[in-house]
């Protein structure tokens, strides 16, 4: 019994052991089998290439409202599979442009008040076919040929030219509609460092300058056309979109006292507009009128100088004659009536104009006469005058003489100043408009009543007479001397004291004039000043007896 027992768990114990060897067997090919299954189905059935998808909005958010016309779009894509190489857009079913790019600042065309416009963007990715595509279809969408480098320039790609190979296109390109509305132009007239619209002076000679600033938010290329008027909006001319600045001008002879302009676009005054501005009131009140349209047709609002907001008045002066003085004496003395005199003394009343630049001017603010534009308004106004008497206290304007006057004399006209200085100034600017060297360190601090200015020896024999300081009590003071260049200029007169300093002195082809007095304070002998103004403006200067 006992060895049956012995035998039978030899037995169990083998079969146990062989059929634990199976399981085990069993169980590893599980996974082996699987992998292989796997491994026979990808071989059977690849998984295809799936196209990127995309999306567009509107920079900074994508609400979508009546929008200006120049528009920043953003795109982007997502690709499960691949990677895009960049989008192909379009917008009004036009033709696809290939970009890189994943935002653009779009100007869109306008062709109304109110237009809507489709963007489409779609993705394009890496899994492409290695060949050039002549075109590029993807659901019923033809997006033309793929993009290429022309280096022969025949239009057609040929073997050898680099191209863009696109992959897979996005078949659902993103879109946006864009409601765009035209911005009509924004004009308004310039303003001045301190902020302050530059408007034209209260009284003008027939020359008179505007300015302006025009935007448009579509772009200011969108601007087509500027108008100007004078005094009724309905005789208007036009003008460039591009114009921001005119001078009108009008010159002697007058047939009537409502006359045209001749129209300077910028502040070069060089060739006029081919079409003349009319209703120009010459001694009367003017008033100006601008606006701008764009090329949809939005207009501007119209701009008015002076405004009747501005309790302003433009009164245009009709010149009188081929004489300007220009009274830049700000001080209360008798300088004024005294010229008056000379000038009516020598039968020259109806043939002179006076303009007081010195008129309203304070310690911060030039006078109210004085052109804000003294370039080209001043200059021009000089130029409606063959002759320019320029007098002064010892603050004269030496800017608007640096600007305006050797344009004036190429231009052809004569000028004689009466000018002193300030105790401390900086006399480098005095070489632009007069033939000088330089003048004295330090001026004389009062000049003696009665002293002698005295012509030069070729000065007297030319006619120049004999001037002396007055004797009235109020002081000359701060008289500076010069020393003319030798090269272009002449000495006319000295005074009677040490050294004799020069005084005066011309240009050598008497075009200019400089006496560094007060012509109104050298009239201690009497009646010479009046033949000093007869020798320079007759005989010097060819003014008509």
């Amino acid at each position: 019994m006992e060895g049956f027992r012995l035998a039978f768990k030899n037995f169990t114990t083998k079969y146990v052991k062989k059929l634990m060897k199976k399981v085990l067997l069993f169980l590893f090919l599980i996974p082996v089998l699987a992998f292989v299954s796997c491994y026979d189905e990808l071989i059977d059935a690849p998984v295809a290439n799936k196209p990127p998808k995309t999306y567009v909005s509107l920079f900074p958010d994508s609400l979508i409202t009546q929008q200006q016309s120049s528009l920043r779009l953003n795109w982007w894509s997502d690709d499960p599979d691949g990677l895009v190489i960049g989008y192909l857009i379009s917008f009004e079913e036009g033709q696809w442009t290939f970009t890189t790019s994943n935002d653009s600042l779009i100007s869109f065309p306008i062709s109304g008040t109110d237009t809507t416009y489709i963007f489409r963007v779609a993705a394009v990715d890496n899994a492409s076919n290695g060949i050039y595509d002549n075109q590029l279809i993807v659901n019923d969408i033809n997006f033309g040929p793929e993009p290429f480098t022309d280096l022969n320039g025949d239009g057609i790609w040929n073997p050898g030219e680099p191209f863009i190979d696109c992959g897979a296109i996005d078949p659902e390109p993103a879109s946006i509609e864009l409601p765009l509305k035209n911005s009509s132009p924004v004009i308004s007239f310039l303003v001045s460092q301190n902020g302050t619209t530059i408007f034209i002076p209260e009284t003008t000679f027939t020359a008179a300058s505007f300015g302006w600033t025009l935007t448009d938010l579509d772009g200011d290329a969108t601007i087509s056309k500027v108008y100007i008027a004078l005094n009724d909006t309905s005789q208007k001319i036009e003008l460039p979109g591009n114009t921001r600045f005119v001078t009108i001008k009008a010159e002697t002879p007058f047939a009537s006292d409502i006359v045209e302009c001749d129209v300077y676009i910028g502040s070069a005054i060089t060739t006029p507009y081919p079409v003349k501005l009319p209703n120009l009131k010459l001694d009367d009140n003017n008033i100006f009128y601008a606006f701008a349209e764009d090329i949809a047709g939005g207009v501007s609002d119209l701009i008015v100088m002076p405004s009747g907001a501005s309790n302003r008045s433009w009164f245009v002066k009709k010149p009188k004659g081929e004489i300007l003085i220009i009274d830049d004496n700000g001080s209360i003395d008798n300088s004024a009536d005294f010229y008056s005199v000379i000038f009516d003394s020598l039968g020259l009343s109806d043939r002179y104009d006076v303009w007081d630049i010195k008129l309203g001017r304070t310690t911060t603010t030039p006078g109210v006469l004085l052109p804000g534009f003294i370039s080209p308004q001043f200059t021009e106004t000089l130029k409606l005058f063959k002759y320019v008497f320029w007098y002064t206290d010892n603050d004269p304007s030496i800017s608007p003489a640096q600007v305006a006057i050797n344009n004036y004399l190429n231009f052809g006209g004569r000028v004689l100043f009466s000018m002193i200085f300030p105790q401390i100034f900086d006399p480098r600017g005095l070489g632009d408009f007069l033939p000088l060297d330089s003048l004295s360190a330090a001026p004389i601090s009062v000049l003696p009543s009665n002293v002698g200015i005295t012509p030069t020896p070729d000065a007297s024999s030319q006619g120049y007479p004999q001037l002396r300081r007055d004797n009235n009590p109020n002081p000359v003071a701060r008289i500076r001397t010069y020393y003319p260049n030798p090269l272009s200029a002449l000495a006319l007169y000295t005074l009677d004291l040490s050294d004799n300093p020069i005084i005066g002195f011309k240009s050598t082809d008497s075009r200019v004039i400089f006496m560094g007095v007060p012509l109104h304070r050298s009239n201690g002998d009497p009646f010479k000043v009046k033949d000093f103004f007869d020798k320079v403006l007759f005989e010097e200067f060819g003014v008509p007896r």
